[in-house]
């Protein structure tokens, strides 16, 4: 049954509903959750469901699953642990408790007499149960009669004490209340009555940090059309809130779904005002089975929520056996009873033409569902679907797999592009423009015609190879890195993301997967910038950051002319630089690093990239007899270049955070162990993420020099090498790195890059980012840099991923 809410309307958010719930306060949820042990890293996958939406008529359809966003398997752990954690936090208002500390159990001594309770049918009371003992408090849930022994048996391994009470429930609710009451208990619970509303809008703003998750890099709204499940109203309060405050007049369409025996909120748009509702309440979609709205929860839908709709039991298990199923060819879902309401919604409104039309579903409608629990009771998912969930899990495993890239075609790919400039050590050596690195381009062009990309190189001789879409003159999307390495290079570096790359095209062509958009594959002429000057050169005149005149008359180290050493390479191209103008650009590379490493995980979203500030610095003094001449009187560069090395040291360590300073490179003239060094030639790079922080660096350090100019008696002057300003990548392509691995079941983490790329050129031009994979003790520019197969390969599945959508973007 559906209605339509008379009370809905468009417009901006009112202010105060703005003061009770709001962006900031969400976003601020999610920071908090995030250093809790008990969500998984990461975001849950957005699913699209393309074969279902192609049955249903409908332009797309995505799936927000949330049974990934933990081991409970369910959203509520987005909300009574954040309501739990402010709840101790105002209690305890001076003892400025952190939320780390407190996740961490670092205060369990002072919350072990603190006792909270809650009724629930399962999800709320286990994410509760599961808070409360990492905080070190106590925890007693209330269960209705209805409620499964698989069920309590789950809240109970994390501590909780339980209660058991006859009737439904709201038989349950008031048993809470009435034992929190007589104890001294505080109550933990998503729905509010009169004098009781900080912690259910705690609750409703904790699950608003799904939809901050979701847009986040988003300029305008995705979908059309939200599906979202009822209850209490508790989750579709704090997703409508935070839509309405983004996006106000512009917001997608709201259905709010119910079973047909717990109809509290469909009775509640009735009736103008929080109702109850009019069955038995009891339904197999036990998250569901409320039979009372939440008054504050109100508040939100009523100006918002554009139909309430009620739905049988047997759509909702219908619906679960579909996704369970992969029916279409889509992806395979682990979707619990309640987690299916959205779906089941769909297909009962999709189906039938004057519902289809009353919501304005057409084929161009982009609907978000939310699949809010995975098989939380494994015994009563195994009975409603004939599946079992490791079942199911192992399928779309298998469905992942089957448009993967081939580890072993990747791997050989790599191989045979090392042996070109291959070092005894077991290395590379492929300097920009010499003869390796044109044996080495010649194999990738040859590579790119067997995959039938159409070659082009520029005047800056980088090589694009153009897989043609659907949309010819759309603006393609473009991944790639470089294939020349340093003196001592390793096989991954660059070259790792430039045969990815060629592997995607691969599967794409292999499976007959046609783009809306062009993809190009690229390799930029001397990123390392070992012979020639600047590094990154190639896709820094590509994105118009360097004239291309001034680069091809630059001087290498060997007195060589960069334009006289491209003609002579054969790589002097015809194309105007800068002639691609890229829809979007990612880099996949290794991470140079040791983070993923250390902390095990396997995919890096690159979200930020540190600035570079290069100088060479030539302190000039007086050679005399290291001997004779007293300390007092010395002019003495050699001291003064190793007083710069510690002062650069002990900069970064007192800017702390991100900042790093390096002394890379210092001579000494004459260099004899018994004369004072008349001369010293030195370099510094400072890194930092933040322009304003790394000018102040800048700064500090041509105080110092300045000052050790005057007390040293030497004259001291700066040559800047290179300057780029830090990069901040497109947050949403971030974002749907993150999904990519959540998706693949990949752990993940946002992360700075402390090295240059060419992805910060091309930042310049268009929306990009950077995935990292792990490499082995952190080492590279190397012959002994290492990445694992495996990883190289999860990482080239991300780039896919990444690189499809976005490819089919419009």
């Amino acid at each position: 049954m559906l209605i339509a809410n008379t009370r809905a309307r468009r417009g901006a958010y009112e202010p105060a509903l703005a003061q009770v719930m709001n962006i900031a306060a969400a976003r601020e949820s999610r920071r908090w959750l995030s250093h809790w042990s008990g969500l998984n890293p990461g975001a849950t996958p957005l699913r699209t469901l393309p074969g279902r939406a192609q049955s249903l008529s409908i332009g797309r359809l995505d799936l927000k699953d949330e049974s990934a966003r933990s081991p409970l398997g369910s959203f509520k752990v987005l909300g009574a642990p954040i309501a739990l954690l402010r709840l101790v936090l105002r209690r305890w208002p001076h003892d400025a408790f952190q939320p780390a500390d407190l996740f961490a159990g670092r205060h369990a001594d002072v919350l072990k007499d603190f006792t909270v309770i809650s009724a629930t049918d399962g999800n709320h009371g286990r994410a509760l149960a599961a808070a409360a003992q990492s905080l070190g408090c106590r925890c007693v849930i209330v269960l209705h009669a209805n409620v499964s022994q698989e069920r309590e048996d789950a809240i109970a391994a994390f501590g909780a004490t339980i209660v058991r009470v006859a009737g439904n429930y709201d038989a349950s609710v008031q048993e809470a209340a009435r034992l929190a009451k007589a104890n001294g208990w505080q109550v933990v619970s998503d729905t509010s009555y009169e004098g009781y509303e900080d912690i259910p809008r705690d609750v409703m703003q904790g699950y608003a940090g799904i939809v901050d998750e979701l847009l986040e890099g988003q300029a305008a709204c995705p979908w059309t059309h939200v599906f979202l499940q009822g209850g209490v109203g508790g989750l579709a309060a704090g997703i409508v809130s935070y839509f309405c405050e983004r996006f106000g007049a512009a917001r997608p369409t709201f259905i709010v779904v119910e079973p047909e025996q717990a109809d509290c909120l469909f009775q509640s748009a009735r009736l103008g005002r929080p109702a109850l509702a009019t069955g038995s309440v009891d339904s197999v979609m036990a998250g569901l089975a409320c039979g009372e709205t939440s008054p504050l929860a109100w508040r939100f839908l009523e100006p918002a929520v554009d139909f309430f709709m009620t739905i049988p039991d047997a759509a909702a298990v219908g619906a679960m056996r579909l996704l369970a199923e992969g029916a279409e060819g889509d992806v395979p879902v682990l979707s619990g009873e309640s987690g299916a309401a959205g779906l089941a919604a769909l297909q009962l409104l999709a189906n039938a033409p004057s519902l289809r039309q009353q919501i304005g579903l057409d084929g161009d409608s982009r609907i978000l569902l939310i699949n809010t629990e995975g098989a939380t009771a494994p015994g009563v998912y195994r009975e409603l679907t004939g599946r079992s969930p490791a079942d199911v899990l192992a399928a779309q495993t298998a469905f992942a797999a089957r448009t993967d890239i081939d580890e072993h075609a990747l791997m050989h790919r790599i191989a045979a592009h090392a042996e070109v400039g291959a070092t005894p050590q077991g290395g590379v050596c492929r300097i920009a423009l010499t003869d390796a690195d044109r044996d080495g381009r010649d194999l990738l062009v040859r590579w790119m015609k067997e995959l039938a990309l159409d070659v082009h190189i520029d005047q800056i001789g980088n090589i694009f190879g153009i897989r043609a879409g659907a949309q010819a003159d759309a603006a393609p999307v473009m991944t790639g890195s470089h294939i020349d390495t340093v003196a001592t290079g390793g096989r991954y570096d660059g070259c790792y993301g430039v045969m990815a790359g060629l592997e995607a095209v691969r599967v794409m062509n292999a499976g007959g997967i046609r783009t809306h958009r062009p993809v190009v594959v690229a390799a930029f002429t001397n990123e390392e910038g070992v012979r020639f000057m600047p590094d990154m050169m190639g896709s820094l005149v590509h994105a118009g950051g360097y004239p291309l005149q001034q680069a091809l008359a630059t001087v290498g180290t060997d007195g060589s002319v960069l334009g006289a050493e491209l003609a002579r390479i054969g790589y002097a191209g015809a194309m105007a630089c800068g002639a691609i103008r890229p829809h979007a650009f990612v880099e996949l590379h290794i991470e140079q690093g040791p983070v993923l490493e250390a902390e095990g995980i396997t995919i890096g979203a690159v979200q930020d990239l540190q600035g570079i500030s290069w100088q060479e610095i030539t302190v000039a003094g007086q050679s005399n007899h290291a001997g004779t001449t007293p300390m007092h009187l010395r002019r003495d560069a050699g001291y003064a270049a190793a007083a710069i090395a510690v002062f650069v040291r002990e900069l970064a360590q007192r800017f702390g955070g991100s900042q790093v300073a390096t002394v890379g490179s210092m001579q000494l003239h004459p260099n004899l162990v018994n004369v004072i060094a008349s001369r010293a030639t030195l370099t510094v790079d400072l890194r930092h993420t933040d322009e304003a922080t790394l000018q102040r660096a800048e700064a500090e350090l041509a105080g110092f020099l300045q000052a050790l100019s005057a007390r040293e008696s030497v004259s001291i002057e700066t040559r800047a090498l290179a300057r780029f300003e830090p990069v901040r990548f497109d947050p949403r392509i971030v974002g749907l790195i993150e999904q990519s691995a959540a998706c693949r079941g990949l752990s993940c983490r946002r992360m700075t890059s402390g090295a240059g790329h060419d992805a910060q050129m091309m930042a310049r031009i268009c929306p990009t980012a950077m995935v990292f994979v792990p490499s082995q003790q952190g080492i590279s520019h190397n012959p002994r840099e290492h990445t694992a197969p495996a990883d190289l390969m999860h990482g080239a599945n991300v780039l896919l991923d990444v690189m499809r959508e976005l490819a089919d973007e419009n």
